[in-house]
Order: structure tokens, then C-alpha cells, then sequence
């Protein structure tokens, strides 16, 4: 387990802790999104379904072998099992609970016609962000070998939100030149809505100290 483990020494932060799911799901979940162009469109076999529901667990187990390790490898999967699945589903309800804006926002959208609300949703964009920014920072700062391979995890996390929240709020290009419909409804919902709730949720699951 020690080999695993890259900064044992080290507790992560809330906001570390957010960054690091955050990164890490996404890392698993942008080939994922690709990898959906094999699967029928909106077919939902299984196959479909695991491309979307593997991610967040993957990414789970690897913050939990990697920043909270137990004495066995079993047990470490278990927990890292038990708080993915709290996680999803938290994630999930908070998700839906919020999908609600979706009804302004989905006419602007549409229109392509953003006016005020390009502000508002770059302002959350930018929190949603933010937590990532400042863990890179201190990654690098540690400049440790394991903290230095996260922070280049974080780095491209950061670099693919900006990108695709750029495409969204200038309109310029459109992701469905290179993806297919479905692929970039959950690319784009996933990124900027469901991940974040996820890596939230994900963070006082573990935090919590409940489970």
C-alpha cells in the first residue's frame, strides 16, 4: 500500500480534496464520453451505462488508495466503493435539485443569445474552477515527484474546463463538429454541472467521517 501512496504525510484540504476528485473523474470520464461513439446513440445498454457511471468511481478509489489508505487493500476498495456510491447518488440529488435553472437557461441556449447571463455563468464557472487553480499551486509548490504527477492531473482538469466553457460562452466552433449529440450533452453537463456536484458531495462524504 505504501508504494500507492504518494503524500501519506501529507492531509489533503477540503478544497484539495474537491480539486483532486474533480481531476481525477474527469480524467476518466473525457475518454469515457469518446469512447460512447461506439455504443448506439442513447441506447443505454450496458456498455453505455458504464462508460457514464464508471468514471466517478474510478476516480474515488483513486484518491481514496492514494491520500486515504487502510492497513489492508481490501478494505481500502470497500470504503473507496461504499463512498463513490454516496457519493453518485448525493451528486446526483443535488445535480437534479439544481437542474431547475436549466429552464432559463435552456432558451438562451438555444438562441445563442447569452446577454447578462454570460456573466453569471462565468462567475460560477469561476468557482467552480477556482479550488483547482489554488491546488495546482500547491502541488507544484511541494514539488515532490506524487504531488508533481497530480498537479499536471489538476492542470489539464483546468485546462479542459476553461476550453470547453470557452466554446460556450464566446460561440465560437462548436463541440458538435467533433462529437456527436449525446457525447457532448453529457461532455458539457458533466463538466460544468454533474462533476462539480459530485467532487462536492464526494469531498463531505469523506470528510464527514460518517462512513
Amino acid at each position: 500500500m505504501d508504494a500507492l501512496t504518494i503524500e501519506a504525510d501529507h492531509q489533503i484540504s477540503f478544497g484539495e480534496s474537491y480539486a483532486l476528485l474533480y481531476a481525477f473523474t474527469l480524467a476518466f470520464y473525457v475518454p469515457a464520453i469518446v469512447a460512447l461513439r461506439t455504443q448506439p446513440y442513447y441506447s443505454y445498454t450496458p456498455a453505455y451505462l458504464a462508460f457514464m457511471t464508471l468514471p466517478p468511481i474510478l476516480a474515488m478509489v483513486t484518491l481514496v488508495l492514494v491520500h486515504d489508505p487502510s492497513a489492508r487493500w481490501l478494505r481500502t476498495i470497500g470504503k473507496a466503493l461504499l463512498f463513490a456510491v454516496t457519493s453518485m447518488i448525493g451528486g446526483a440529488a443535488l445535480f437534479l435539485s439544481t437542474s431547475f435553472l436549466l429552464v432559463f437557461l435552456g432558451p438562451a441556449f438555444e438562441a445563442r443569445n447569452f446577454g447578462p447571463l454570460q456573466v453569471g455563468i462565468g462567475v460560477i464557472m469561476v468557482l467552480f474552477v477556482l479550488p483547482l487553480v489554488l491546488t495546482a499551486v500547491s502541488l507544484v509548490r511541494r514539488f515532490r515527484v506524487g504531488a508533481l504527477a497530480e498537479a499536471a492531473v489538476v492542470l489539464c482538469a483546468i485546462a479542459a474546463f476553461t476550453w470547453i466553457g470557452w466554446v460556450i460562452l464566446s460561440q465560437q466552433g462548436k463541440l458538435s463538429d467533433l462529437l456527436r449529440k449525446d457525447q457532448v450533452s453529457y461532455l458539457v453537463g458533466g463538466v460544468l454541472w454533474y462533476i462539480p456536484a459530485y467532487s462536492l458531495v464526494g469531498t463531505l462524504v469523506r470528510s464527514s467521517g460518517v462512513l
